[in-house]
């Protein structure tokens, strides 16, 4: 006789339950074939669940099968802007996969989302590029309801860098953005930046391709921001910024972040504000930023970032700086 599924809210200060829920997590994501793919660290995980920010709330949801959970689930929720929408990820250990599990937790999370008053839901994949018209996670998604509203490219750039590539581009960007200081920091920023830094970072959904789905500017205050700083430094996470100033303002900006003890970086956002464009502020940051990563974390030997294909822009400056696309990344919408 099968054993009756029961599904609860995680509790995340229970530590036996949230060691066992990152562990779904993490072979969910890493022990399938895709050996490139990131996730965060159990202590990562377990602070954001535990300590939600002013814009942002994570919520954890679990199968159990008895007495063992056996599949894991996150709902995020932005509670600051972009109300109407929700973000849920399940995740089932791949042996455990074809069992009904990742459906049931997956109705579970779109009626929590619904009882929230969400009625635009959002997940998305990463998948090999082999299995970008085959992957079972179509399949699933569509059996849900769920469509594509968007595609990213996941990519990979080795380390170190060149160094003649780097001064090369460099110089090439140079002699367009005269007038402007390229600022590098690692872990936090100074509060005279962190208004302009906010402005910019909150219009990143904004003017990034989104496909189907469009966004409002995030929320984010300086206050909030100081907090995320804080958090990051408390586990171990190191935060690199490069960032573009002219007149006193933030008006580009470029940031990685390394996990507690990784070997990769990820890319978290570059972005031109828009009246400051043309001045090839783009490529200055990112080329500046991976310099201070190269010097502040040498045993990092990869960063990991993604994009829509469509941002023509943001692709062909990956693209010179030795990016390699190793998987696709589709986004999936489901309206209420």
């Amino acid at each position: 006789m099968q054993t009756r599924l029961d599904i609860r809210t995680l509790d995340p200060y229970d530590d036996a339950q949230m060691h066992r829920f990152h562990e779904i997590f993490w072979r969910a994501e890493k022990e399938d074939g895709r050996h490139w793919n990131v996730f965060w660290t159990y202590g990562e995980l377990a602070t954001v669940l535990r300590e939600p920010t002013a814009d942002r709330r994570m919520t954890g949801c679990c199968v159990f099968e008895g007495d063992q959970m056996v599949a894991a689930g996150i709902l995020e929720l932005s509670l600051l802007d972009n109300r109407e929408k929700a973000f849920l990820f399940p995740a089932v250990e791949p042996a455990r996969r074809g069992r009904g599990l990742g459906g049931a937790l997956l109705e579970e999370l779109v009626e929590v989302a619904r009882g929230d008053g969400r009625t635009r839901l959002l997940t998305d994949a990463v998948l090999p590029y082999a299995e970008r018209e085959t992957s079972g996670v179509l399949r699933f998604v569509d059996a849900h309801g769920f469509r594509l509203s968007n595609i990213e490219i996941y990519r990979v750039l080795p380390l170190p860098v060149p160094a003649g590539l780097l001064d090369g581009l460099a110089a090439d960007a140079e002699g367009h953005h005269e007038g402007y200081a390229l600022e590098s920091y690692v872990d936090d920023l100074p509060e005279r930046y962190l208004l302009s830094y906010c402005h910019l970072r909150n219009q990143l959904a904004v003017d990034a391709p989104t496909g189907e789905v469009d966004f409002e500017a995030a929320g984010v205050t300086p206050e909030i921001q100081r907090g995320k700083l804080e958090r990051n430094r408390r586990i171990g996470r190191t935060t690199l910024f490069t960032v573009a100033v002219r007149d006193g303002e933030v008006v580009a900006h470029s940031d990685l972040i390394v996990a507690p003890s990784a070997t990769e970086a990820q890319q978290m956002g570059t972005l031109v504000r828009r009246d400051h464009r043309g001045h090839r502020l783009g490529t200055a940051v990112k080329v500046a930023n991976l310099r201070r990563l190269q010097e502040a974390r040498p045993e990092v030997v990869e960063v990991h970032t993604q994009n829509a294909e469509t941002n023509r822009w943001m692709v062909d400056i990956n693209v010179r700086l030795g990016f390699e696309p190793v998987g696709v990344c589709p986004d999936f919408l489901r309206e209420l």
